[in-house]
């Protein structure tokens, strides 16, 4: 089922701070995310309730996190390099911060 991908515009500028092979492959789970409307493990993971990250290994592990909003949209909050083995719940309030502002 086909979605509307929305990419936050902090969102965008954290990904152009990225090495290009890992902005490449966030815009092919992007694509993939706005034709199928989901992703499967081990691409993905849900987090939270209603929040996911998209998992990219590639010169090292990056993250994105997203949720569904209004069932036709996807939202792609927040992006970062990930250094430890659990999410930064740093991370995990700026996604739901920014999330608030889209519902």
């Amino acid at each position: 089922m086909k979605k509307k991908v929305i990419i936050d515009e902090r969102t965008k500028t954290e990904i152009h701070r990225f090495p290009y092979s890992v902005q490449l492959s966030f815009e092919g789970y992007f694509d993939i995310l706005a034709e199928e409307g989901r992703l499967e493990y081990p691409d993905a993971k849900k987090v939270r309730k209603g929040l996911f990250e998209i998992r990219i290994k590639s010169e090292g592990e990056y993250r994105g996190l997203y949720a569904y909003v209004e069932k036709q949209f996807i939202v792609i909050l927040h992006a970062f390099r990930k250094k430890t083995q659990k999410i930064p719940i740093k991370s995990l309030k700026v996604a739901e911060r920014r999330l608030k502002e889209y519902e």
